[in-house]
């Protein structure tokens, strides 16, 4: 399954190139609005991973959108995503829940911090269905073979001096 982002734009251009890019960068569900009042909506229909809310937006401004998804789902992750930035509204951002404002102009910083945010909110990748044992037993040594008088000097062994013997662990055949 792949992350849910809804992302709220009023400018029908700069949301379809938002949806593209974003798509472009990862397989990712897109859902899109075009203001806050239709992203508090969509965020409590399908409880998106991550939320990419524009600032000026008619009905709803982003800030507005912020406060309530932030209410209603503490646990989403909210960026602004406006060409108003400023360090005053990163600040008011904040407050209302936005973990970060990235301005428009900055595509790059917004690709890389919605794969940070997904990546560190995705659980983690699961191995089948079967739980990995955690007891491993120490497997045994193997048989040694030796020649008879070769374990106790360090001088090689005869091959003819006498038939090899098995020690330790070992069992005849």
């Amino acid at each position: 399954m792949h992350a849910r982002i809804l992302i709220a734009e009023d400018n029908p251009t700069v949301r379809t190139a938002l949806r593209s890019i974003l798509l472009a960068a990862g397989p990712w569900e897109i859902i899109d609005v075009a203001n806050g009042r239709e992203a508090v909506a969509k965020a409590q229909e399908f409880n998106p991973q991550l939320v990419i809310l524009d600032l000026v937006m008619p009905v709803m401004d982003g800030l507005a959108a912020a406060r309530q998804i932030s209410k209603l789902l503490p646990d989403t992750p909210i960026l602004m995503h406006t060409m108003h930035w400023s360090s005053q509204v990163e600040l008011e951002a904040q407050k209302v829940g936005v973990r970060k404002v990235i301005a428009k102009s900055d595509t790059r910083l917004l690709i890389s911090t919605v794969e940070e945010i997904l990546l560190t909110a995705a659980p983690p990748p699961t191995v089948g269905t079967a739980a990995l044992p955690t007891d491993i037993p120490t497997p045994t040594p193997p048989p040694v073979l030796e020649t008879a008088g070769a374990a106790a000097s360090d001088k090689p062994a005869d091959p003819s001096a006498a038939p090899a013997v098995l020690t330790k662990n070992s069992q005849p055949n």
